[in-house]
């Protein structure tokens, strides 16, 4: 092993036995990394998985006047509460067979590497409310365990999770490959086995199990064994229906009719939409609005919901949630909660629903979403105009600003003594999130700024020779067409990167971006109307969509793996990394590459609070879209004309717009170089522009592409020009 600093002597055997004590006595749940082969094996009643760990890499670093050793391990997270050792674990997601639950698990280490250390490990820091403006806390070792002369944390794995998704039950764990031992080093794994022993249990055969293709597929993209998505086909494979659809919009009688536009341009896009209202469900009882969410999903097949009012129109449910155990706690308006269908997020009937005990028998409640959801924070027929346009917009964008991203980050805080000032740069935090990161230990895929062409600008205040950039800065950038912006900054109710609601107000871009904010309150929506708000409906410019917290957002103390922080990676990594065609899909899906570290300080605020504003449909539009359509530019009406363009990659579909409310509909694929051709008539004279989009194999879209004029004479206009 390479060392900044070279290891002593061996590790005592006195405390080697002590370690191996502890951990042949833990039976609870662990987490790894996986081997990439799945050998996962269903003999009988038992689930067995292999997760293999890379050797760990062991850095120095001073936090305050203190030297430490920082311990991490490839594709392995930091993790521990605060003042614990920082110490690598995984998260292991492992699928149980159809109708049953778990008797035990057993963790078994493979390989024992001991490594003594000069120094003590990190201990994990604070976490910071990110509208916090002082001093930073230095990150103070808990003495009890940096005393301990056995190993910490003792044991392989931490507390199962059972958690099911569409009727399939999974396994979450946390494993733990590396123990600290304070007074000598670390002792760290090569691999360790799970295994979950099984019994049937009739009970555990859920009524959202719809046994549809898509479902497996969903299931399959979660889970450590995904062979073993076979047990549950057979005679329970669902069937599709004409009554089937993919988006609910679930608005008030008043409403409806704003909303007809939305629908109707996605089920000529091929995307099968309805409106319902809130007469059909019988009322605006949030439990009420989840049980009608329930019974589309499983008689219609839905995938995902809209719903379309503010929180005074279609309420949300308030989950309560700690900061930290014994910590601040609040209400907050949570999505998630009509996003997960299983259980009832209230178990024992108090007035705190989305405890960590409300779910069945105790356990914690579901966090895997059966529908990805988004809002519309309507209020009137006006604000709905707003939301429909920008989003009418933005599946249609041709690729004029698709490549402009903009990275935006605060000054959080300063810790200054005697001149000398050690400062928190939001900066910091979103650098993170340009190409990818491989900081904490695990590693996410973020923008891209050369492959796929983006043009990424950075705003910071630690650029800035004053260190407070101005906000007319923003302003500009998203007046002149600005497609993505991610901010880390200090933000309330009514402010955010700077701008007030007035400056909001004052936006003239036609060209809509997308924004994710880990700035506090400010996608608060039960508190009047909160900037993200007026970002996405109170006027007609700005965002077509974005993700804001309700509550705080969380940093951590002088370092950039926050709570928060750890969820924004996540998401971009679910687009870019994962292909990950949707909103409500990427925002979800940040949430259960999580779920293994929920009990962690802040974790499980920051998955309730991150609402997505906007429809959850819609794919970030990528920059890399096809070139202009070739054809005749004049032609007759009730005619048919040919239309091409060249496939720019390999295994594409391509999609024409007509520009009379037609499609051609997805040709494809087609691969590198082919020519892709459509035809079509127009019935009227005119004037159209035919533009084409791409989608690759894994649902996401580009832009639309710059268009071809084509000009329509009717047959009495007489002879057609040359």
């Amino acid at each position: 092993m390479k060392l900044e600093e070279k290891s002593g002597s061996r590790l005592k055997t006195g405390v080697i036995a002590i370690c191996i004590s502890l951990i042949a006595m833990s039976l609870s749940p662990a987490t790894a990394t996986r081997d990439h082969n799945d050998d996962t094996e269903s003999v009988g009643t038992s689930v067995s998985m292999d997760y293999s760990f890379a050797e760990p890499m062991i850095h120095l670093t001073e936090i305050g006047n203190e030297t430490y050793h920082q311990v991490v391990m490839k594709d392995v997270s930091n993790s521990g509460k605060p003042g614990e050792p920082s110490l690598p674990a995984y998260g292991v997601h492992l699928l149980l067979p159809r109708g049953t639950t778990v008797k035990d698990i057993t963790i078994t280490p493979g390989e024992k590497h001991l490594v003594e250390l000069k120094y003590p490990v990190e201990p994990v820091p604070e976490p910071v409310q990110l509208s916090y403006i002082g001093p930073a806390p230095l990150p103070i070792p808990n003495k009890t365990i940096y005393s301990f002369e056995s190993c910490f944390p003792g044991e392989l794995s931490a507390k199962a999770m059972i958690q099911c998704f569409r009727g399939f039950t999974i396994v979450i764990l946390r494993l733990f490959p590396v123990q600290y031992i304070p007074a000598t080093g670390i002792i760290y794994y090569s691999d360790i086995t799970v295994d979950v022993e099984t019994v049937e249990d009739e009970n555990k055969i859920s009524s959202l199990f719809r046994g549809l293709e898509k479902d497996m597929h969903e299931a399959e993209r979660k889970i450590d064994n995904p062979a073993l998505v076979d047990t549950y086909k057979g005679e329970n494979v669902g069937l599709s229906s004409l009554e089937d659809y993919d988006l609910l919009i679930l608005t008030t009688d008043t409403l409806k009719d704003a909303f007809i536009p939305l629908a109707d341009a996605h089920n000529t896009t091929g995307l099968s939409t309805m409106i319902k209202t809130l007469s059909a469900v019988g009322s605006d009882n949030p439990e009420d609005i989840r049980n009608f969410i329930r019974s589309e999903y499983i008689n219609h097949h839905i995938s995902y919901v809209l719903i379309g009012g503010d929180d005074n129109v279609v309420p949300a449910r308030r989950l309560w949630v700690q900061s930290l155990p014994d910590d601040e706690s609040t209400f907050m308006p949570s999505d998630l909660y009509y996003a997960c269908l299983d259980g009832s997020h209230n178990a024992d009937g108090d007035d705190m629903w989305g405890e960590p005990t409300d779910g069945e028998a105790g356990d914690d409640v579901d966090l895997l979403a059966e529908v990805y959801i988004g809002r519309a924070c309507v209020g009137n027929a006006l604000e709905v105009a707003h939301f429909v346009n920008k989003t009418i917009t933005y599946m249609h964008a041709d690729s004029g600003y698709l490549n402009r991203a903009l990275m935006v980050g605060e000054l959080l805080g300063c810790d200054c003594v005697n001149g000398d000032c050690e400062c928190t740069w939001g900066g910091d935090y979103v650098d993170e999130l340009i190409d990818g990161s491989y900081a904490y230990g695990y590693t996410t895929v973020g923008i891209p700024s050369s492959e796929l062409g983006y043009n990424i600008s950075t705003l910071y205040d630690k650029d800035d020779e004053e260190n407070n950039w101005p906000k007319s800065e923003i302003i500009g950038h998203i007046n002149n067409g600005t497609h993505i912006i991610n901010h880390v900054g200090h933000a309330n109710w009514d402010k955010n990167m700077k701008m007030t609601i007035a400056d909001v107000d004052d936006l003239t871009n036609d060209k809509y971006c997308f924004i994710y904010s880990q700035g506090c309150n400010a996608g608060g929506f039960d508190h009047s109307d909160c900037i993200a708000e007026c970002f996405t409906v109170k006027t007609e410019h700005c965002a077509f969509a974005g993700i804001w917290n309700a509550r705080y957002g969380w940093a951590a103390s002088r370092s950039t793996d926050g709570a928060s922080q750890r969820f924004h990676r996540e998401f971009w990594d679910a687009v870019f990394g994962e292909n990950i065609s949707s909103l409500g899909m990427a925002n979800q899906d940040s949430k259960e590459d999580n779920l293994w570290r929920i009990d962690e300080p802040c974790m499980r605020w920051c998955c309730y609070e991150l609402n997505l504003f906007g429809d959850p449909t819609l794919t970030i539009n990528r920059p890399n879209t096809p070139s202009k359509p070739s054809g005749p530019t004049f032609g007759m009406s009730n005619n048919n004309y040919i239309y091409t363009t060249i496939a720019h990659v390999d295994q594409v579909f391509y999609n024409f717009s007509w520009d009379d409310e037609s499609y051609s509909g997805w040709i494809g694929p087609v691969f590198l170089g082919e020519t892709v051709r459509a035809s079509h008539t127009w019935t009227d004279a005119g004037s159209y522009n035919v533009r084409v989009k791409a989608r690759d194999s894994f649902g996401i879209e580009s832009g639309w592409s710059d268009p071809l004029t084509v000009r329509i004479l009717s047959v009495h206009q007489g002879q057609m020009p040359l």
